[in-house]
């Protein structure tokens, strides 16, 4: 697995962006249309970590001078030469430019792989991609649809591309966390569960809107508190587990640290749902466990995930009880960042005195 890009960048030696030698072997080879050339970028991608830039941008602009068909046939090959070689980038700029029309099977294939592993593409490329898998297989897959999602949410005025394709998807959560992907295989057979996981990612702000809480109670009821609550602090704990498939990020930490972004708006929703609702035994315990990990630190971040720390804090001071107040006393005990700690002493004062009363 790739390190943080932007860290790598920061401490890489200068060799890794400067190779003028191999720079000219390049253009060479590409003047040549020498078959030898997909080898080439496959050992250059393992010397620059992948990291295009300074020669690798000349490297880049030299083989975006070959015929479409030509880069077409070097994605193959590159895929092939490649075997466990990590190429996302490379696979990405060679498949620029290219139409849904223009992609074979077996080349759009191998870019939707790459792409999944990323944790943001370009909308419009990212759409090509969409349109291929659909042509081919029917169905965009789960794991570009997870990119297509974080994309959308990370340049909002370039995603209208996508947008279609993240209407109704069968999959509500993104694939590549264990928790996500068991309530999805949950909701897939059971329309109560995917109506809970919409509902929940439909919840907006540091705190449930009335219309949404009464929708909320309607829909855990429907459902059985202590049911709907089983699932919850399932999913719960299922969220400090390893992702099922790393990503790689531009970023000074690693992606894999932090939810995913669309994932922890879910979380955030599920817990503004036990905000909502009255409390069910054992509450406190899974959101205090849930609430420790996302306020966890992460180098070159800060707190995992802010907003799963700040949904947390408002369902323990809802849920009201003894243990929820020894919960947020033990969070607030663990040295968390200045803002989570306002909050934790604000939701420990109010809880304390109410208990008091």
């Amino acid at each position: 697995m790739h390190a943080p890009i932007l860290s790598v960048m920061i401490n890489r030696p200068d060799g890794r962006d400067h190779y003028p030698d191999r720079l000219a072997r390049v253009r060479d080879l590409v003047s040549r249309d020498d078959p030898g050339l997909a080898s080439e970028l496959v050992s250059l991608a393992t010397a620059n970590d992948d990291v295009w830039r300074f020669d690798g941008a000349q490297v880049r602009m030299a083989v975006e001078t070959l015929p479409p068909t030509r880069r077409h046939d070097l994605i193959l090959e590159v895929a092939a030469a490649a075997a466990a070689t990590p190429i996302e980038s490379l696979l990405h700029w060679l498949g620029r430019h290219f139409s849904a029309a223009e992609l074979s099977r077996p080349a759009g294939s191998v870019l939707i792989n790459a792409a999944t592993r990323r944790t943001t593409g370009v909308p419009a490329e990212l759409a090509v991609l969409a349109e291929v898998a659909l042509r081919d297989t029917g169905r965009v897959p789960p794991e570009l649809l997870a990119v297509m999602r974080r994309s959308a949410r990370w340049m909002p005025p370039l995603a209208a591309d996508i947008r279609p394709f993240l209407t109704d998807p069968a999959d509500l959560l993104n694939v590549g966390e264990p928790w996500a992907e068991t309530a999805n295989t949950a909701a897939a057979s059971d329309e109560r569960i995917r109506a809970l996981i919409a509902h929940a990612l439909r919840s907006r702000g540091a705190a449930p809107a009335t219309r949404w809480s009464t929708k909320a109670v309607e829909l855990t009821s429907a459902f059985g508190r202590a049911e709907s609550r089983a699932l919850l602090h399932h999913w719960f704990a299922l969220v400090p587990q390893d992702r099922t498939f790393p990503l790689r990020g531009d970023f000074l930490y690693d992606v894999n640290d932090v939810p995913d972004t669309h994932n922890a708006e879910a979380l955030r929703g599920l817990l503004h749902l036990i905000a909502a609702t009255r409390p069910e035994p054992g509450d406190a315990e899974a959101v205090g466990r849930l609430a420790q990990y996302a306020s966890g630190r992460i180098p070159g971040h800060g707190p995992r995930s802010p907003i799963v720390t700040n949904a947390a804090i408002l369902a323990l001071e809802s849920i009201g009880t003894r243990t929820a107040l020894t919960e947020l006393r033990r969070l607030r005990t663990a040295a968390p960042m200045p803002g989570t700690a306002r909050r934790l002493d604000q939701a420990i004062a109010r809880r304390a005195a109410a208990l008091r009363s």
